[in-house]
């Protein structure tokens, strides 16, 4: 049990530190371990979803290696929910891949990833509404802002600004949910809310191993504030 534990610790380390190379594969290494040794825990599986949404997330585009670490996500994050519907990593992680994995598998996947996106990312919503920088509120709104309105879907801006609003009220100096809600605001006809956060954005310093995620926020706010 201590063992575990620890061996828990060391993959949160490694899957913080996800930009040094090997470490994402170090940490499913020894989540793949775990799993073997507590068949039952549904948080290992949690974690392995997080791990393999950060290898698709470093993966190129379009490749063959970005969709399967995406479904490897979604499997492991199936996995997690089937053992503990409730579960917060499980639901959060698995949505999140499935939502990237239906990108990659085009628009039609897309659309039918909508309806279990939602509801695991609501899930998460009710269970703690702060998990990863206000993550299910990021994601519903950025669902409610990306997705086709009716009668083809779900796209509702208003619905996007009140998750995105709150986000950015839970976890304000996380760049990323300034990003969303000023992309929001532009869709909305109102770059001038917008432009205070994209220069947050733009003069916050990149956070010392993710600069690589950062960076991307950073870009895309000063290409907006042009």
């Amino acid at each position: 049990m201590v063992q575990s534990i620890v061996m828990l610790e060391e993959v949160s380390k490694l899957i913080d530190s996800r930009e040094t190379a090997g470490s994402l594969e170090k940490a499913i290494e020894l989540l793949e371990k775990l799993k073997a040794e507590n068949p039952e825990k549904d948080i290992i599986r949690g974690k392995l979803s997080s791990a393999f949404f950060y290898k698709g997330l470093f993966s190129p585009e379009g490749t063959r290696e970005r969709e399967d670490a995406f479904d490897n996500g979604v499997k492991y994050g199936q996995e997690a929910i089937t053992l503990n519907p409730r579960a917060v990593y499980g639901n959060f992680w698995y949505a999140s891949n499935l939502g990237y994995l239906g990108m990659c598998r085009g628009a039609l996947a897309s659309l039918a990833s909508i309806d279990p996106f939602k509801k695991s990312m609501e899930v998460v919503l009710k269970e703690n509404e702060n998990f990863y920088f206000g993550g299910p509120h990021r994601a519903i709104g950025r669902l409610y802002h990306q997705a086709p309105g009716w009668p083809i879907s779900i796209g509702n801006k208003n619905k996007a600004f009140e998750h995105l609003e709150k986000c950015v009220q839970l976890a304000p100096n996380f760049m990323n949910n300034r990003l969303y809600l000023a992309e929001l605001l532009i869709d909305m006809g109102k770059k001038d809310k917008a432009v205070e956060h994209l220069n947050f954005c733009k003069d916050t310093a990149l956070n010392p191993g993710h600069e690589k995620e950062d960076g991307v926020y950073k870009e895309q706010a000063e290409k907006l504030l042009k």
